[in-house]
């Protein structure tokens, strides 16, 4: 089973990449018998989506480029966890320009969302849980993290991709919820 990490920030000086890493060494620790891929939104240099129909709809659709790449790697998962940051009370562009690219990738696929910000991004987790769960079919689960982290003006990890004590609270939730993403995962692939 492949589960993906998406990391759904791509400015620099982001905090989004140091999130991703503590997932990741979670991931990896407590789920060691499931593959672990992440995949940069910085790396995919999408334009902007102005497709003339919605890619649900549009069968003779001509992928090319970093979309076509994009597209294609997000298809090799089974099942998904977005890490997000929130800006101006929602997610970032770039995150809702990628899964505007989509079409059938996520559909009937378990997503997990760590969302991260001044209010632990609370407020981008609902939005992205509620565009994945949209046309594109995608299954969140119940589980959420979002972290109160402002890594400019205060640690929020250290070196090791560990959160540092004042932000421990938030491992065990993020133990949970990998545990519940490759738990369903598991049974929806059977």
């Amino acid at each position: 089973m492949n589960i993906q990490i998406i990391t759904g920030s791509s400015r620099e000086g982001r905090a989004s990449n140091q999130v991703t890493a503590w997932v990741e060494k979670t991931a990896r620790a407590t789920q060691p018998d499931t593959t672990w891929e992440v995949v940069d939104l910085k790396d995919y240099d999408m334009p902007l989506f102005n497709e003339a129909l919605p890619p649900q709809g549009n069968q003779d659709r001509q992928l090319e480029g970093s979309v076509k790449a994009w597209v294609e790697k997000i298809a090799e998962g089974d099942a998904y966890v977005f890490v997000t940051p929130e800006y101006n009370h929602s997610m970032p562009a770039v995150i809702k320009n990628a899964v505007d690219y989509l079409d059938f990738q996520l559909k009937h696929k378990p997503v997990a969302v760590v969302s991260h910000g001044s209010v632990g991004g609370a407020r981008a987790n609902e939005h992205l849980r509620l565009v994945l769960n949209s046309n594109l079919a995608a299954l969140p689960i119940p589980e959420k993290v979002t972290l109160i982290a402002a890594p400019a003006f205060a640690p929020v990890f250290t070196d090791e991709h560990d959160l540092v004590e004042e932000h421990a609270g938030a491992q065990k939730p993020l133990e949970g919820m990998l545990e519940s993403l490759v738990t369903i995962a598991t049974r929806l692939s059977q």
